[in-house]
């Protein structure tokens, strides 16, 4: 999960596991390793295995926009699992209170 998230989201530019961590390894300090990676295979997991339980997080989350940004560069089709999950009115009310927000400004 962490090599295909990493590099989607363009933290590395590896071609396998072992890239990416000899990537991530130059940059991210040691004593942050096994949190990250600890956070980020179950997050990779619930992108790719759970995802209308993530989606579900991502609408109830302080920041739900920036967190569909986020999974939709991981490839989680955010419209198509709502529909699925039976998340539209959610999803679509979080999407029109963005534009409200943006248009305040």
């Amino acid at each position: 999960h962490i090599h295909r998230m990493f590099n989607e989201l363009k933290w590395v530019d590896s071609k396998n596991p072992e890239g990416t961590r000899l990537q991530l390894e130059s940059w991210l300090p040691k004593e942050k390793w096994s949190t990250v990676n600890y956070l980020w295979v179950g997050f990779g997991q619930e992108v790719q295995q759970f995802k209308p339980k993530m989606l579900e997080k991502v609408l109830l989350c302080s920041r739900p926009m920036e967190a569909l940004r986020l999974v939709k560069r991981l490839g989680l089709d955010y419209k198509k699992e709502a529909a699925k999950a039976g998340l539209e009115s959610k999803l679509e009310e979080v999407i029109n209170n963005n534009r409200d927000t943006t248009t305040e400004n």
